[in-house]
Order: C-alpha cells, then structure tokens, then sequence
C-alpha cells in the first residue's frame, strides 16, 4: 500500500466516535467507532479498532473488530487479526493471520445473485 503516510493515533493513546480522512493515516492506539477515508487505513501492530470502517484500503497488521468495507482490497498481515464482516473486491491474508470473519467479495455496486 503505498502512500505518504500520516500518524492519526500513536500507541498508548484511544479515541472514541467518527473520523474521516483522505491520503494514508496509520492507527497504533485504541479506535472506536465510525471512519469513513477516501484513503488507506493502516492498523498498526499496537493498534486495536472497534468500528465500522468504509475506506479504498485497509491494511491490517493489528487488530480489527467490525464492520469492514472497502473499495479496493483489505490485507491482514502475519499478525493482524480481523473479526467481523469484510467486504472487498480484493482480500489477502498473510500465513500467521487470524480471521474471524463473513468475508464478501466482489466490485462495489456490482449485481449480486
């Protein structure tokens, strides 16, 4: 995921409610609540997010626990974890991940069958 990359919550700090954004923000503290990005959320190792997230991309290398859509692809690294429900055109999990999840793919809007 590239990007220039902005730090929204460092480790060891929490915000509670809703936040949108555009470009890159990276989250190693505690989210709770709803986001919404024409951007790419990166979830950091420390990083815990409860929350409904509609973003372009979601990097998961912490953990994620909600209602998850994005419009180009969610990827959960070694140590990431997700539980919840994703949708995305595009899902990739490294080995060593954890998904708890009601995974749907397919392109936004698209017809369903």
């Amino acid at each position: 995921m590239k990007g220039e990359l902005q730090t929204f919550l460092n480790s060891g700090t929490s915000f509670e409610g809703k936040i949108s954004f555009t470009g890159a923000v990276r989250i190693d503290g505690h989210f709770r609540g709803t986001a919404s990005a024409d951007g790419t959320l990166v979830v950091g190792e420390t990083g815990t997010i409860d929350a409904r997230l509609e973003v372009r991309a979601l990097l998961v290398l912490g953990s994620v626990v909600g209602e998850v859509t994005a419009k180009e692809r969610v990827e959960v690294g070694p140590h990431g974890r997700i539980d919840g429900v994703v949708r995305a055109p595009r899902f990739r999990v490294e080995e060593g991940a954890q998904v708890n999840a009601r995974i749907e793919m397919g392109e936004p809007g698209g017809a369903r069958r």
